[in-house]
């Protein structure tokens, strides 16, 4: 299979930060260029990262017969748009998490892509972690037994990147329109992801509270989602970016059995079982979960299953979200 030729929708963040990179150290891909909110931004990131093509808009990069994929790393409430927009054009898609702000743009995005015949999978990158697959597999082969409670934790003080502005995040994420809630949708959306993939277990909402704590703005800096697993599992997930924690921790107490995890998204990871069991991992690099995601998505485009997250994991997790923002009250 020759190499998949990618566009990238976004030039700022992510997009410089991670999906260039990304795109551009993998061998199973190329990188033709960008499609930024304006033309001079589009030239600046090509000129940046070394690409052949620049574009003046989303429109002109999906005219592109050499596009194979398009890597959406814009703002969240232009993700369900963009993503028919490029299934119209028959370009296969990896849009950042959240797949859409509301359940119902999830799911006609989710719609258009297979009524078009294109692969869709969301940026859920911290499923390609080695112990959170070992997780899944343990929990799978019925390590813990029933289900009885999932607890997935992880506290990470903004800002996370030294190119992010200390006072606080963009103006979209600052929006609940445009952002469809900061740190749930920020970080909180790759935990409930964890939660619902590594249990197998469908996940409904049965509670939230959301807090803006260290800063003044509409969207909230910290949460604590409650969600009803299967029939009768609790899920509790637990995220802020305005405070401090020693590190990330899973838990997940069943039946037969138990299983704890730290630091497996903050640093090298162990995991511990009721029966006295202890693995390591080294510490996983960041690009290194989105290079494993991109490989995984190429594979998904050949025919594969993978494991990456696709249309209804997507909608599965905007649904909660919309349901804790729109639900929630703000302390």
């Amino acid at each position: 299979m020759p190499a998949l030729r990618f566009g990238i929708v976004g030039t700022s963040g992510h997009a410089s930060r991670v999906a260039a990179p990304v795109l551009k150290r993998n061998l199973e891909v190329s990188l033709l260029g960008a499609a930024g909110s304006a033309p001079e931004r589009s030239t600046q990131f090509a000129q940046q990262h070394g690409l052949a093509r620049s574009y003046r808009d989303l429109e002109e990069m999906l005219g592109d017969r050499d596009i194979d994929a398009v890597w959406i790393c814009s703002p969240n409430h232009l993700h369900a748009e963009q993503v028919a927009q490029c299934a119209a054009a028959g370009k296969h898609i990896l849009v950042e998490k959240p797949l859409a702000t509301t359940r119902e743009a999830a799911e006609h995005a989710g719609k258009t892509a297979s009524r078009a015949g294109v692969t869709l999978r969301v940026g859920c990158q911290h499923r390609f972690r080695p112990a959170h697959r070992q997780i899944r597999e343990w929990i799978a082969s019925g390590l813990v037994g029933r289900i009885g409670y999932f607890r997935i934790h992880r506290f990470w003080r903004y800002p996370y990147f030294e190119d992010m502005d200390p006072s606080g995040p963009p103006q979209w994420r600052r929006s609940g329109l445009e952002s469809g809630g900061w740190v749930i949708n920020d970080i909180g959306s790759h935990l409930l992801d964890l939660m619902l993939w590594m249990s197998g277990l469908e996940g409904t909402l049965a509670g939230a509270l959301l807090a803006s704590q260290q800063f003044d703005l509409p969207t909230e800096d910290s949460a604590a989602v409650l969600v009803r697993l299967g029939q009768s599992a609790i899920g509790i997930m637990e995220t802020s970016c305005a405070n401090d924690s020693p590190g990330s921790r899973i838990e997940v107490y069943g039946s037969a059995g138990w299983i704890r995890a730290d630091d497996t998204l903050s640093g090298p990871a162990t995991l511990t079982t009721h029966q006295g069991r202890t693995l390591s991992f080294p510490s996983v690099q960041m690009l290194d979960t989105y290079s494993a995601e991109v490989t995984d998505f190429v594979a998904a485009v050949g025919g594969e299953r993978g494991i990456g997250a696709d249309a209804a994991a997507g909608t599965a997790l905007a649904g909660i979200i919309e349901t804790a923002v729109r639900g929630r009250p703000c302390a």
